[in-house]
């Protein structure tokens, strides 16, 4: 679909700068409860890809509670002079469960934090018209039709479609501004209900998808095509650039209209998209200190999750690869082991892509105690969804002019 619009943006001879939004980290504690919510939440997103929705919390039973007493948890952290009001100080990488940006709707505008979401497609928000007993709206900032000047009324309904439930509301069109450039007649999502807890005591209002519009609901144009329709941006090219150490206020930027190859080494190594719907590519295989754990596969990079899902048989074989023990729904490994273990191997089109292990295994605190997760989950899925735990080892361009992925090393 871009391309048709070359020729028109060649005309217009719009000579635009690469834009870069400062990217935001959740500023909440982080814990296992966390990653187990949003597990639920991987699930729930790709529950219409799954043939088959386990009913378990982790694909599999809880069980006895952690032996906060034993080896994979390391009680030697018995410092409590943390001022719990600084909460910046306290955010690292087990704070790295999801990313946001701030956004403007309307004129003048409404403000809203949203996650760029690159698993899904469409612009979502809550509405001032949500119900007072719907928590999450509750929660966060509410769009106001009736304050913008420039909103354009919609008669047709939307609903997104989740494991639990469903975001229901109505479509809307008004003037939506990302750093500073601002799309006329975006259609958008105003969420009247949100399923379950899913959306509750998060930093984030709403959803913005930079996935194909072949997955929109509705059908809806996604926010980045009308950027680059508009001839607001040169190029039909995002970045991410995640800061995986960090703070609230600076978790990384989003490249719109171009790269920044300051923020890389080396060269970019693209994959062609193998399907145009999510951002899915090849991976040539994936290898654990010579171990194949993957042969010829297919992956997504989904900019929405912090984790690593794995098909069934490798989410099993790496968490015994890697010596982690099954404790209430999750695997942890000893936090001595970590600087030992090897690195985690992808070869992507012309490529080797190394995550180490302080990526894959997630380091958390709960009181005096620290505790180290295998971030390598399953959710009934054949292919592997690469979160941000990928994606912040390695800028990560998505080409929709080409139909490609590329990564390089994070400068």
């Amino acid at each position: 679909m871009f391309k048709l619009f070359v020729f028109v943006a060649l005309l217009a001879l719009v000579s635009c700068e690469v834009q870069r939004i400062k990217i935001h980290q959740s500023g909440h504690k982080r814990d296992h409860r966390h990653v187990k919510q949003e597990i639920r939440w991987l699930k729930h997103k790709y529950h219409q890809l799954i043939e088959s929705i386990i009913v378990y919390d982790y694909g599999v039973p809880d069980y006895v509670a952690p032996d906060y007493n034993n080896d994979y948890y390391d009680n030697s952290n018995t410092d409590s002079t943390t001022n719990d009001t600084a909460t910046i100080e306290e955010l690292g990488n087990s704070m790295n469960m999801y990313y946001f940006g701030t956004i403007g709707i309307g004129t003048p505008e409404q403000y809203f934090n949203v996650v760029f979401d690159t698993g899904s497609a469409n612009l979502w928000i809550p509405s001032v018209h949500c119900a007072s007993t719907d928590v999450a709206c509750q929660q966060h900032n509410q769009y106001n039709s009736s304050a913008s000047s420039t909103y354009v009324a919609s008669s047709q309904n939307f609903s997104i479609e989740y494991g639990t439930g469903s975001v229901t509301g109505f479509l809307a069109i008004d003037t939506v501004t990302i750093n500073g450039l601002s799309i006329a007649n975006q259609t958008f999502g105003e969420a009247i209900t949100q399923p379950g807890s899913s959306f509750e005591n998060v930093a984030f209002d709403g959803i913005l998808g930079m996935a194909y519009q072949t997955i929109a609901v509705d059908t809806v144009v996604p926010p980045f095509y009308n950027l680059y329709e508009q001839g607001l941006i040169d190029e039909p090219v995002f970045g991410f650039y995640l800061g995986r150490n960090g703070t609230a206020t600076d978790g990384g930027e989003l490249i719109l209209g171009g790269s920044d190859e300051s923020l890389y080494v080396g060269n970019l190594s693209y994959v062609p998209v193998s399907q145009q719907g999510y951002w899915q590519f090849a991976v040539n295989n994936i290898t654990w200190n010579g171990t194949v754990v993957c042969d010829n596969c297919q992956a997504i990079a989904d900019t929405g999750t912090s984790l690593i899902a794995c098909p069934f048989s490798a989410y099993s074989q790496l968490n015994q690869l890697i010596g982690a023990l099954y404790v209430e729904g999750s695997y942890y490994v000893s936090c001595s082991t970590v600087d030992s273990l090897p690195v985690l191997s992808f070869s992507i089109g012309n490529g080797i892509f190394e995550l180490p292990p302080s990526a894959y295994i997630s380091t958390f605190g709960d009181g005096n105690s620290t505790y180290c997760m295998s971030t390598f989950t399953y959710i009934g899925t054949d292919f592997w969804i690469l979160g941000d735990v990928f994606i912040g080892q390695f800028y990560t361009e998505f080409d929709f002019g080409e139909n490609r992925v590329g990564f390089a090393p994070v400068a």
